[in-house]
């Protein structure tokens, strides 16, 4: 039994805050301003003092093995101020890297280095002339590739759209052809050891529950088996939750492997992003008259996939970022419900930057949910500038935060990692300081509960998590100070102190020996 004792803040329906929590067997048993007799005898109470008590933080949306491979066994060049330093950074990770296959970094971005462009293949052939090298542009759209990565992609991908050979670019179609190839270079190890090891920077962040979008080129959807079976084991051994979203639009085989869930970006992107100028939108960029952006698949295959997927019971969640790709997955989901009426499906559209108004009418009355990053709000690699360039004044219609809550749609927040860090801290401060329109921010409560309420609820699991309530599973988290004392600029300065899964503080350094054991010797964990 452990008793927390100060400032808890519950996230519940009516936002209840307390003095007092107890916790037994994982479970919370009580919550009030004053501590029954019962409970006043024993020794476990936790004094917080300035600090506060409230859920664990939830991601709900990251491509987890993507990041993984990225953060524990790759690296990241986004801190990069120029080209140079993009060069540098590489050479230093070459040494750690020599004896792989193909090597895989991220965040290149044209807006963050003093050039103003993307580095080219040349330039990266200075450097690593002889490992197959890409680099995932910071807005996973985009990449740029070496010459011996180029020379290893197949004719097929070569002659997709959006593959500039002369720079080493790939973008539209090629892009995500070249990343699925890529992704199938990758040694299986590699992958193991590092969806292993990042659960434990996950839970440095206060993060309890993911929703792990996976499917990205590795054979025989390694990814998927990997992050399953390793997702069930930490569930067993610490109670980290993970949910999966399977990112293909071929329902077989989501039913085949029983994963209740389907969707997410790459497969079942609707379109593109801003950063490469190819989110669909129905008038065209302000800067480029003759580009709305496109679509990735024709609207009969976006209709057909998600009438198959509903009727099948599954939980659909589509990439969309421009409003005419956000027009296209509304419609695709009314005309599924149409055919085949479900309840409570949780459908959920990823991103949203632009919506219609009355597309945000027909969200709200469909019931689907939306998950977003705030966290891009708020990135250096994607600035507002570049943003009033080529969307005029229609950027301060993105991301509108507080018109979602306030036609109440169900709002969920995640990082999209590696496109932004899985720091939930980071993704509520760009909530509550909203850089396009202020009008659009949120309240520091309601950016919270972005972060763990609306995470469970999105994947069904608020019953059980999500907020402090009697009779919930204790996932909570200790944060330095109490963040509706500060004000919205001041959100940075939260730090996490304390993870709790089913009441137990979070268990570190797991190791692969550890995770395989627990692999094949417990129960059957929900995913």
């Amino acid at each position: 039994m452990n008793i927390f004792h100060g400032k808890i803040l519950s996230l519940d329906k009516n936002n209840n805050i307390y003095n007092y929590l107890v916790e037994d067997k994982g479970r919370i048993i009580y919550l009030g301003d004053d501590l029954p007799v019962e409970y006043s005898k024993n020794d476990s109470l936790v004094e917080l003092g300035s600090r506060a008590l409230l859920p664990s933080f939830g991601d709900g949306h990251m491509h987890f093995s993507n990041w993984a491979l990225i953060a524990v066994s790759y690296f990241d060049v986004r801190e990069a101020s120029d080209i140079q330093e993009i060069q540098e950074i590489i050479q230093k990770q070459i040494t750690r890297n020599r004896k792989s296959k193909a090597i895989i970094a991220f965040g290149v971005s044209k807006h963050s280095v003093k050039e103003k462009r993307l580095i080219v293949r040349e330039e990266l052939d200075e450097v690593c002339p002889d490992i197959p090298l890409i680099i995932i542009c910071y807005d996973g759209h985009s990449a740029v590739c070496n010459t011996k990565m180029v020379e290893k992609f197949p004719d097929k991908i070569k002659n997709l759209r959006g593959f500039q050979e002369d720079k080493g670019h790939l973008f539209n179609e090629a892009y995500y052809a070249g990343t699925d190839y890529a992704a199938s270079l990758v040694p299986p190890l590699d992958l193991v050891k590092s969806i292993v090891k990042s659960f434990d920077l996950l839970a440095e962040k206060g993060i309890g529950l993911i929703h792990a979008t996976e499917g990205i080129g590795f054979p025989k959807d390694l990814d998927i088996t990997m992050v399953s079976l390793i997702a069930k084991a930490r569930a067993r051994k610490n109670q980290f939750q993970t949910r999966l979203f399977f990112q293909t639009m071929e329902t077989e085989k989501v039913v085949k492997r029983k994963l209740p869930r389907i969707g997410g970006c790459f497969a079942t992107a609707i379109d593109g992003c801003f950063g490469a100028c190819d989110a669909a939108l129905h008038e065209p960029y302000s800067n480029d008259q003759d580009n709305s952006g496109i679509f990735f698949q024709k609207e009969e295959d976006v209709f057909e996939f998600v009438r198959k997927a509903n009727r099948a019971g599954l939980q659909i969640e589509m990439h969309a970022i421009g409003d005419a790709a956000v027009s296209r997955a509304v419609k695709a989901i009314e005309k599924a419900l149409l055919d085949y009426p479900r309840e409570d499906h949780r459908h959920t559209i990823i991103h949203a930057c632009l919506i219609l108004p009355d597309d945000l009418k027909k969200i709200a009355k469909l019931g689907i949910g939306i998950t977003m990053q705030p966290g891009f709000l708020i990135s250096p690699l994607e600035p507002v500038e570049y943003l009033n360039e080529i969307l005029g004044p229609r950027v301060k219609e993105s991301s509108p935060l507080q018109s979602i809550l306030n036609a109440g749609i169900h709002l969920s927040g995640g990082s999209d990692a590696p496109v932004t860090h899985p720091d939930p801290i980071e993704g509520i401060y760009g909530a509550c300081n909203h850089p396009y329109d202020p009008d659009q921010s949120i309240s520091i409560t309601d950016a919270l509960k972005m972060f763990t309420y609306e995470v469970a609820w999105t994947s069904f699991d608020e019953k059980e998590r999500g907020s402090l309530e009697k009779g919930k599973i204790a996932d909570m988290v200790i944060l330095n100070q109490d963040p509706l004392k500060l004000e919205p600029e001041e959100l940075r300065s939260l730090k996490v102190e304390n993870l709790f899964l089913n009441g137990k503080e979070y268990e570190t350094g797991i190791g692969l020996m550890g995770m395989l054991w627990n692999i094949f010797t417990g129960r059957e964990e929900k995913i």
